[in-house]
């Protein structure tokens, strides 16, 4: 016989406040691992992918004034359940959407311009899938997908068609992100010939 044991859920404040949470979200009030967030030595590239494209979208921000880049801690809360708070690898708000303009001490209630998430070799395909489609289903303006291994980004907005770049193209803002613009090889380690 074997027993099914239920997870212990935990509120959205409790999680907030757990020690060493950089590693995890919060869905439904179960706990799960946040690929890509440390720990594993196999998450090094998508770490400094990660790190190259935030760093980018985040010098090309302050130089306009533009908004607010987020990193891999900094949890959203604005999907319906309370106790539901989820991590991307990076994010981006435009000027006027914070209240008062001020960045919160805690988590951030309203859905990002922008969402990244760079897939780390432990991340299931479904996984991603749901984590965009939530995104999208809560107004986040869009998600760029990246994908290390293969050096392609993939860009979801809703109700439009996926839009794959490989690594001859060039990765390109919209709306308040206008005039960004990289190298999608960019933002990858350097391929050296041997």
């Amino acid at each position: 016989m074997t027993l099914a044991i239920e997870p212990k859920l935990m509120t959205i404040d409790e999680f907030l406040v757990m020690p060493d949470s950089a590693g995890y979200e919060l869905i439904e009030g179960v706990l799960g691992e946040k690929h890509g967030a440390g720990g594993d030595p196999m998450e090094a590239l998508s770490d400094y992918v990660a790190v190259k494209l935030i760093t980018r979208l985040n010098v090309f921000v302050e130089e306009r004034n533009a908004g607010y880049v987020f990193g891999a801690s900094s949890t959203y809360r604005c999907f319906g359940d309370p106790n539901t708070g989820r991590r991307p690898d990076g994010s981006f708000i435009r000027r006027g959407r914070l209240p008062g303009e001020r960045i919160p001490q805690g988590s951030i209630e309203i859905p990002a311009d922008l969402a990244v998430e760079v897939v780390s070799p432990n991340d299931l395909a479904y996984d991603v899938e749901e984590k965009v489609a939530l995104y999208l289903g809560h107004n986040f303006g869009e998600v760029w997908v990246v994908y290390p291994n293969t050096r392609t980004v993939h860009l979801h907005r809703k109700s439009q068609p996926i839009l794959s770049l490989d690594a001859g193209q060039t990765l390109t803002g919209r709306d308040a992100l206008e005039g960004f613009s990289c190298s999608v090889a960019g933002i990858f380690p350097a391929i050296h010939a041997a």
